[in-house]
């Protein structure tokens, strides 16, 4: 009789340890290895459940961070989430068994990994356009402005005929500007011909000798 309890009482402690030993704590991982700040990593957390999974656990991200959760018949592993690092530098991850909602803790060894963050490049930022050497300024600021062209002064009667040439009495007009103009006959008219204005039209007879403007 003593020995069929000693049977019984070793196989119920092989079930314990096997049921014990069936929920532990898997593998955990970090993607990427190396990301920037602000950049989020993804953290898997792996645990082993033969013949039973009904254990709780808790990752912590080493930057003082830490989320537990628990893996059971209606939640099974791996657990997966997401991170991010607010300071550059070398982090360690953990994983450990931890009693969570009523889930006994996970057996098994503490698991680790480690993830390497670094700065963000800073945007460049767009080069100035550099300002004027003092010199150029200064011999921009010190060039005269330019003269507008003088007004060409009316003509008159005593000038609106060239050389050689007299004005036709009476047929000057301050307010049209029409004028007639005689020389000898067979004289060289003037190289540059006159430009009436308004409505006066150029007439010139070398023969005659005369040229001007008219109605």
């Amino acid at each position: 009789m003593k020995l069929k309890i000693l049977v019984q009482t070793l196989s119920l402690s092989a079930v314990l340890l096997a049921g014990a030993q069936a929920q532990v704590l898997g593998g955990l991982t970090v993607s990427p290895a190396t990301a920037k700040v602000g950049e989020p990593v993804t953290v898997t957390a792996n645990i082993d459940i033969t013949s039973a999974n009904y254990c709780g656990f808790i990752v912590f991200f080493g930057d003082g961070a830490s989320v537990d959760s628990y893996v059971d018949s209606g939640k099974v592993p791996p657990f997966v989430v997401t991170h991010t690092y607010a300071k550059p530098g070398q982090y360690t991850l953990a994983l450990g068994g931890r009693s969570v909602q009523s889930h006994p803790n996970c057996g098994g060894a503490d698991k680790s990994a480690s993830v390497t963050i670094v700065e963000a490049p800073k945007p460049v930022a767009a080069t100035p356009t550099p300002a004027p050497a003092p010199a150029a300024a200064a011999a921009t600021a010190a060039a005269p402005a330019k003269a507008a062209p003088a007004a060409k002064a009316a003509p008159t009667a005593a000038t609106v005929c060239p050389d050689k040439w007299k004005l036709v009495p009476k047929t000057f007009s301050a307010k049209t500007g029409a004028y007639s103009c005689s020389a000898k006959p067979g004289t060289a008219l003037p190289a540059e011909k006159a430009v009436c204005p308004g409505d006066l039209t150029y007439f010139e007879n070398v023969k005659k000798g005369q040229f001007g403007c008219r109605t």
